[in-house]
């Protein structure tokens, strides 16, 4: 049976120190974590990059072994970069913090801001190029179950597509930048799943002034609505917020059918591969 909290990812990327917010109080962010895994968040997305990964482990060291848990990993690379080396670097260094045997899924990503020849990211060969071999070099360590594929825009997103050996596709979403949701359908049809990523938007859409919760929350409420999104990436730093969060979620899905439909729309929920 299904609770919705399967779609919920916890965010890793500013809920405590790390190189975004070097003097950040780690502890609130920690137990954010704690309180987010004793309630059943079995997905963590996590980016070796940002030094936030040393958290994780505490906080799993500290609650001992959790069933099903399962990691998401970014592994950023400009394009013509050296992928291989970035690939095997994201994956050495992540399961040297985590202390973890493999990499669940490796979400690939396109440095678009070291990314010299601009002009290339408009190619869509050379896109699918970058996802593909990234794929290979991902699969051929040994140490990777999945490969998704990280998309700015709609360009990136249509080259991961046809890439058979991408399983998922993830993108922001949230109102403010709402353009994968016309993609949703094209997703579908390439069998593939969506990982929304930042649905408030790092916190910016969280209406901190509403009287409820569901106020204060609805954008998160409105991608949750539907069920082509396999999975919501959202970064919690308190265990209030991780509860308000988790409330949201178990609401949106007491709301639907008990049929794995929903509504009128006929289309069955995504699940990540």
């Amino acid at each position: 049976m299904t609770t919705g909290l399967e779609r919920l990812c916890f965010g890793t990327s500013t809920f405590v120190a790390g190189r975004l917010f070097p003097q950040k109080d780690s502890g609130p962010g920690m137990a954010a974590l704690c309180t987010a895994l004793q309630s059943g968040v079995r997905l963590i997305h996590s980016n070796p990059n940002l030094n936030t990964q040393w958290a994780v482990r505490e906080v799993l060291e500290e609650i001992g072994p959790v069933d099903g848990l399962r990691h998401l990993v970014k592994a950023e690379c400009p394009l013509h970069g050296d992928l291989e080396a970035r690939i095997h670097s994201a994956i050495e260094v992540t399961i040297g913090r985590l202390g973890i045997p493999r990499v669940n899924a490796l979400v690939l990503e396109i440095d678009v801001k070291r990314t010299e020849r601009t002009d290339q990211l408009h190619r869509p060969r050379v896109l699918s190029g970058f996802f593909r071999n990234g794929a290979r070099v991902a699969f051929a360590s040994g140490r990777v179950d999945a490969v998704y594929a990280y998309c700015h825009g709609p360009q990136e997103l249509a080259a991961a597509l046809r890439v058979e050996a991408i399983s998922a596709v993830a993108a922001q979403y949230h109102l403010t930048s709402p353009w994968a949701h016309a993609h949703l359908a094209q997703v579908e049809k390439a069998g593939k799943a969506f990982v929304g990523m930042s649905p408030l938007n790092r916190g910016a859409l969280v209406n901190a002034f509403a009287p409820t919760v569901r106020a204060r929350l609805r954008p998160l409420t409105w991608a949750l609505s539907d069920p082509r999104i396999a999975a919501l990436a959202v970064t919690m730093s308190t265990p209030d917020h991780v509860n308000e969060v988790i409330d949201t979620v178990l609401n949106s899905e007491r709301s639907r059918s008990c049929s794995p439909y929903t509504g009128r729309t006929g289309i069955p929920r995504r699940e990540l591969p």
